[in-house]
């Protein structure tokens, strides 16, 4: 499995992803009596060896509250709220709620492309 994952890497320019994804499935197929989460093991512990694992890192904001990605839709919706209402909330008086609605999609899209991801704090539970 060694020389696989160092092939995948060094001759087929594959990602480290799919480069674990591939030795998996290469160690389900050899050894299938073997539980997935013993095959996962050892690829991580492979890719350890080899330098090419990170730990992934939980995003958190400066004080330390976690955060979470949140779905686009929600995203175009917040932006489009944004330009239909002032801070306090109140409607403005300019009649572009469809205007508003596209524009936020808009946006949304191009920040996909572009590759961002946008992040929300856990909502507190609800104190009594």
């Amino acid at each position: 499995m060694r020389e696989v994952i160092t092939t995948a890497i060094a001759t087929r320019s594959m990602t480290v992803l799919e480069v674990a994804a591939e030795a998996r499935g290469l160690g389900r197929g050899l050894q299938p009596a073997l539980p997935a989460g013993a095959v996962t093991r050892a690829v991580t512990g492979l890719l350890r060896e080899l330098g090419c694992y990170q730990t992934p890192h939980a995003a958190e904001d400066a004080a330390g509250a976690a955060l979470s990605p949140v779905d686009p839709a929600e995203v175009a919706d917040s932006l489009a709220y944004a330009m239909r209402a002032d801070e306090c909330g109140k409607a403005r008086r300019t009649g572009v709620e469809y205007a508003s609605q596209l524009a936020a999609a808009q946006l949304v899209r191009q920040l996909t492309a572009s590759g961002y991801v946008v992040m929300r704090r856990r909502s507190a539970p609800a104190s009594r």
